[in-house]
């Protein structure tokens, strides 16, 4: 008897959250809304937007199985730059980008390989000490190193007798030329798990060969776990550009990749 009303009392509190409005981000979603999403989850001082669902193509947006009824259905079309809404028979453009993205280099190290690097100390694997281009970073559980993929630079206990020390270990891209870009950017992809004192990342950009000052960018501090994209202004009156990143790391039990460098803008 106990078990029947624990269910019943179970389904109530449900049915009462699905007939709800629903807030992401927020605790007081508007009562005239099913769905309110805020920009500010922290309450104020950071700021996201919504992505919608995307598709690389139309071939794939095609793939949408929609019917007469689902009308108002939207997508986003990456290589056509459209927002696309279904109208019960066929898709229209609601909206159309304007600005079309040149990447003028990329170095992804699996099918993009456009940007030249060299790596210093020159790469190394040994008993999960790891300064290389994998697709892993060692033993163990890992799996926190998710947000790069396929390969990627591979970063674990730096600080070893198997290749590694007490340095900075350092990526460094060649020069690029983007005299004939538009809001040019240089960016990259960072997964980084578990980082505490003294694992550290900075990065170093070069306008013209000149130093634009070394930016601490990762200061691990309590087993700091993190992952996104950074994303670099370059002045419109530079002609040519380059990074070096240096990853300052010890203990195998916290690791970090790092992916898809590129160079691009309008």
């Amino acid at each position: 008897m106990k078990q029947y009303y624990l269910i019943i009392a179970v389904l109530q509190v449900f049915t009462t959250v699905v007939s709800a409005q629903v807030g992401i981000g927020t605790t007081n979603p508007s009562s005239a809304s099913m769905l309110e999403i805020s920009s500010t989850p922290d309450g104020g001082t950071t700021f996201k937007g919504f992505m919608p669902p995307r598709v690389e193509n139309q071939s794939q947006r095609n793939q949408i199985n929609a019917s007469s009824t689902d009308i108002g259905l939207i997508v986003f079309v990456v290589d056509t730059g459209t927002l696309e809404i279904w109208n019960g028979i066929s898709w229209e453009q609601v909206y159309s980008l304007t600005t079309t993205i040149t990447t003028v280099v990329a170095q992804d190290f699996d099918s993009n390989l456009s940007w030249s690097y060299t790596l210093n100390p020159s790469s190394y694997n040994v008993n999960d000490d790891i300064w290389e281009i994998n697709n892993n970073v060692g033993s163990g559980n890992t799996s926190a190193i998710d947000f790069v993929s396929g390969n990627f630079l591979a970063c674990r206990d730096l600080n070893n007798p198997n290749g590694g020390g007490n340095f900075p270990h350092e990526i460094s891209f060649v020069n690029v030329n983007v005299s004939s870009l538009v809001n040019p950017r240089i960016a990259f992809d960072y997964d980084v798990f578990g980082f505490d004192n003294a694992d550290d990342v900075y990065y170093e950009v070069f306008h013209d060969d000149i130093s634009q000052g070394v930016v601490p960018f990762i200061n691990g501090n309590a087993n700091l776990t993190v992952q996104g994209t950074e994303i670099i202004p370059i002045p419109s009156s530079v002609n040519n550009v380059r990074i070096t990143l240096s990853i300052e790391q010890n203990g195998a039990d916290d690791f970090a990749g790092f992916d898809n460098f590129r160079v691009y803008g309008e």
